[in-house]
């Protein structure tokens, strides 16, 4: 008889990794998950492999409970649970006996783990599902942070210009009621919503902002600049349109805006170019996130939330990208990384690293990021 072995590029530690990770979405409790891990350690790592032969525990059931500290009777329970999970098998002799001797008909007595082997697909899709999940609740959460940043900064400028604007009460409230930490969002959903929130009241505060400038005939120019909105710059169509956030930004610490403009001019961007210099992951995800709209900032920003994980970028480091130099050249510094990972003489070796590079440069004034991005352009046209 041919038994099942486990997918191709597997072995016994992958398995017990996997254990760890799938644990709680099976229902195992910390205390059964310690006891099967233990038993699947006490198995002989080739018969995983090995066609002909079940990875057996055949350790006896008291010396098993006298290592995990647990009775005789509640390691039995335990190994009924994970029997009734369908995660192993108990085959053992009539008095109970684990002698893990191959009997006539290929039989091992001791804990079969064939049931997990069988099952090893549906666990690694389980696997997959949800680290899919988590990843889309820590891109959501980052998503979160950067559009709060967005409403507080709409809602002081708010503030700073019509401090009697009868709906600042209401932003204010529905800003100050918004949990400090995400723990109490168990699911996508709910940050989905939340994010939701948060873009209602950062429209609302533009608005309000907006409609205050066309009333009071306040030159634009003048009006204090929001970090973080949408911006003309990268509104399609190859036009070369100004950079919205040139004054300095309460989000954008740095105070350098004025002292060295060559260093921020962006105005030369278009959606072409950064569609050009991008890498293919890069663009992928930017095209995915624009769907039929513009490409702006707040496009690039989730375009680079997206890829920090793939690229090794702590959320630390994001943040503190994020704080230093807003959202548009935070986003437009993870595609410098990026791009440069295919760097013919010096590519990058630690995406996070360089973020946090960049952003010790960006505090002291001396991050050209304008002119990182041409000499993407020009070895991207060369290449060609």
């Amino acid at each position: 008889m041919t038994r099942p072995v486990l997918p191709e590029g597997m072995s016994l530690s992958h398995v017990l990794e996997l254990v760890e990770r799938v644990a709680r979405h099976l229902h195992l409790g910390a205390a059964r998950c310690t006891v099967l891990l233990r038993m699947m350690r006490q198995t002989a790592p080739a018969d995983w492999l090995d066609p002909n032969r079940d990875p057996v525990c055949y350790r006896a059931q008291q010396d098993l409970a006298q290592e995990l500290g647990i009775t005789d009777r509640m390691l039995r329970l335990h190994e009924k649970g994970l029997e009734a999970l369908g995660l192993i098998e108990i085959d053992t002799a009539a008095n109970g006996r684990r002698s893990g001797r191959t009997l006539s008909n290929g039989r091992r007595l001791g804990i079969n783990f064939r049931p997990m082997v069988e099952i090893m697909k549906d666990l690694l899709a389980l696997d997959a599902e949800h680290r899919l999940q988590a990843h889309r609740i820590s891109v959501l959460r980052l998503e979160c942070s950067a559009a709060k940043r967005d409403a507080k900064i709409a809602i002081e400028r708010l503030l700073e210009t019509v401090p009697q604007h009868p709906a600042l009460p209401k932003l204010l409230r529905r800003y100050t009621s918004w949990p400090r930490r995400y723990a109490t969002f168990r699911c996508s959903g709910e940050l989905e919503a939340h994010l939701a929130a948060i873009g209602a009241v950062l429209e609302e505060a533009l608005g309000c902002l907006q409609c205050w400038s066309e009333i009071s005939g306040r030159a634009e120019a003048r009006v204090p600049t929001i970090s973080n909105t949408i911006l003309k710059i990268l509104e399609g169509g190859g036009t070369r349109l100004p950079l919205a956030d040139r004054a300095v930004s309460r989000s954008s610490p740095r105070g350098r805006a004025n002292d060295r403009p060559d260093q921020d001019d962006l105005s030369w961007l278009t959606p072409e170019i950064v569609s050009e210099i991008a890498s293919p992951d890069f663009r992928f995800c930017l095209e995915a996130l624009r769907s039929s709209g513009p490409v702006n900032e707040r496009v690039l920003r989730s375009t680079a939330i997206m890829l920090l994980r793939d690229l090794g970028i702590t959320e630390s480091a994001w943040e503190a990208a994020l704080d230093q130099m807003g959202s548009l050249r935070a986003a437009l510094a993870v595609l410098i990384i990026d791009a440069n990972r295919s760097h013919p003489v010096t590519p990058t070796r630690s995406p996070g690293a360089m973020l946090r590079g960049f952003t010790t440069h960006d505090r002291v004034g001396d991050l050209d990021l304008s002119g990182a991005l041409k000499s993407l352009l020009r070895r991207s046209r060369v290449a060609k």
